[in-house]
């Protein structure tokens, strides 16, 4: 259904429950994307665009959310509504309509993308200037066994929508067309493919648009001419739009391991639904704070969360709520690992959006009733962030959060290099295991033997962050696997940055890098610490 802002075939009664997943089916479905992430928008965007500037959205609210329905599986052969749809409006002797599903191919995902104002672009610009809201969704058909294949292969769309003042639930076809019920007669969709771009324009209410779409093969008697479709089998997907009746957004900080902010929502409905949800990775933060919120509501209700938000680097926190019968909701933000150096401090957003009409148009999870901890990479030795390219034997980490755990596999040492702009600015620890000492050096300049609980702060020792240093003296690995070999948690100049690393053995250890440039202080700082260790090593003798 490209394009469409009104239909105008069958009107039914209900949205999603005869849309339900019903038994299991052959063909497989593979599909990247999961389920797709929500997508909030907070305030619009200008853009420029030659010397015009262009509003991003200009009929869209800020307090709004646009959520995907999973791509699931659904009934083989087609569901009971799309059979008896079909059968309605094709009720001439001529049309047959058989279950048959068991397809042994593969429907592969190929797209599932938020159509927006910002996105417009993904459903092939039929969004410029109109402030609209959907999906791009697209599957790709590979027959295999005894499957169907060539010119008789089609698909079936059932379609759910409320854009209209009443919702309507249909076969999806050009309007035109009334000789068949064929989607893919429009040029959207061929025997191997199926593509579709549905949206709504401007998002004046809250929106919904479900499909289920069928692969199908018509079969003609050329003796009687009648046409049997042999219907096989099917996805579900789709998308909600919903705005949110208050909006609201706090902006604060978290400076000492301990600090509770507190902050709080007066005048709302009771019984109504909230989201609140942190975002921590804000401009002049060096590390983005690991938040925790927490809140209680009705009885006793305690809703809490870690790391549940969608906006941040994984470490900001997220829940879902119930506004109690006072109509206030009360809302407390604090570190959530106090103390833990490059955690617990920095900038950080709190939102909360309310929905006073029905349920949120998303779910967040259930801890204390709302929110689930999720641990995500970078927050533990355990659980390091890792490579996400390769430069022959450097392993390369672009564009990740800084102050959190990274992990090479490495024999006996390795190199760090800053990429682009990045500067590392501390090590801020160093992982825990049977092997407690490791030397740190930059350039030509040995800092000394550090363990677990230590760090180095490059910018006191050299008046600025280096874009080189080495770790050495490793005698055993740390995590069994490769992965897990041996982490470090490092700070950057700024909240994100780039580097790679470079694990090298004793004896094919890398020659010495050209030293950093240092100022005064550091090399004072590295004469005495030079001093100190003599006079600690005379005393010990």
């Amino acid at each position: 259904m490209l394009s469409r802002l009104h239909s105008l075939i069958f009107l039914a009664t209900t949205l999603l429950v005869a849309l339900q997943s019903q038994s299991s089916f052959a063909v497989k479905v593979n599909n990247p994307y999961g389920r797709p992430a929500i997508k909030y928008f907070e305030d619009p965007i200008t853009q420029t665009a030659g010397h015009v500037q262009l509003q991003a959205w200009p009929f869209y609210d800020p307090r709004s959310v646009l959520n995907f329905g999973e791509v699931v599986e659904i009934k083989p052969g087609g569901t009971d509504k799309l059979v008896s749809l079909l059968e309605y409006s094709f009720r001439q002797p001529e049309w047959k309509f058989v279950r048959l599903g068991g397809l042994e191919g593969i429907f592969n995902i190929t797209d599932y993308t938020p159509c927006t104002p910002v996105f417009g672009d993904l459903c092939g610009g039929y969004l410029d200037g109109t402030g609209g809201v959907g999906a791009s969704f697209k599957i790709d058909y590979t027959p295999l066994g005894n499957d169907p294949r060539g010119k008789n292969v089609h698909w079936i769309q059932r379609v759910i929508h409320n854009y209209e003042i009443v919702e309507f639930d249909f076969i999806d076809k050009p309007i035109w067309q009334i000789w068949n019920p064929y989607y893919d007669t429009s040029a959207t969709a061929g025997p191997n493919y199926f593509m579709d771009a549905p949206y709504y324009a401007p998002p004046d209410k809250n929106i919904y648009f479900y499909a289920e779409t069928y692969l199908v093969e018509e079969v003609k008697n050329p003796t009687t001419q009648q046409k049997t479709v042999n219907i096989y089998d099917g996805v579900r997907w789709g998308w909600e739009y919903k705005r949110a009746n208050v909006f609201k957004k706090f902006s604060d900080s978290l400076s000492a391991g301990y600090e509770r902010d507190t902050f709080q929502l007066k005048e709302l409905s009771p019984g109504a639904k909230y989201y609140a949800y942190i975002n921590n990775d804000l401009p002049g933060n060096q590390c983005n704070p690991n938040t925790f919120l927490e809140g209680y509501g009705e009885n006793g209700a305690w809703y809490y969360d870690n790391d549940n938000s969608h906006l941040g680097d994984g470490f900001a926190s997220a829940f879902t709520g119930i506004v109690p019968s006072d109509g206030t909701i009360d809302l407390n933000v604090r570190a959530a690992n106090p103390g833990r150096r490059g955690e617990d401090r920095g900038n950080y957003e709190l939102s909360v959006m309310v929905f006073d009409d029905g349920d949120l148009p998303f779910s967040a999870g259930g801890s204390g009733g709302g929110g689930v901890s999720r641990e995500r990479p970078g927050g533990t030795q355990q659980n390091p962030i890792l490579p996400n390219e390769r430069e022959g034997n450097w392993q390369v980490f672009r564009n990740v959060p800084g102050c959190r755990w990274y992990d090479p596999h490495t024999p006996y040492g390795f190199e760090f290099q800053a990429l682009d702009n990045t500067l590392f600015s501390e090590i801020l620890d160093f992982p825990i295991g049977p092997d407690n000492r490791f030397t740190v050096s930059v350039g030509d300049n040995i800092l000394g033997e550090f363990g677990p609980g230590q760090n180095v702060d490059f910018v006191s020792l050299f008046g600025s962050g280096v874009s080189n240093f080495k770790i050495t003296g490793i005698d055993s690995l740390f995590g069994s696997t490769e992965e897990t070999a041996f982490p470090i948690q490092l700070a950057f100049n700024d909240r994100v940055g780039s580097f790679k690393m470079r694990p090298f053995s004793k004896e094919s250890s890398p020659a010495q890098s050209v030293p950093e440039s240092t100022s005064a202080l550091g090399l004072l700082a590295l004469g005495a610490w030079g001093i100190v260790k003599a006079l600690k090593i005379r005393f010990n003798k």
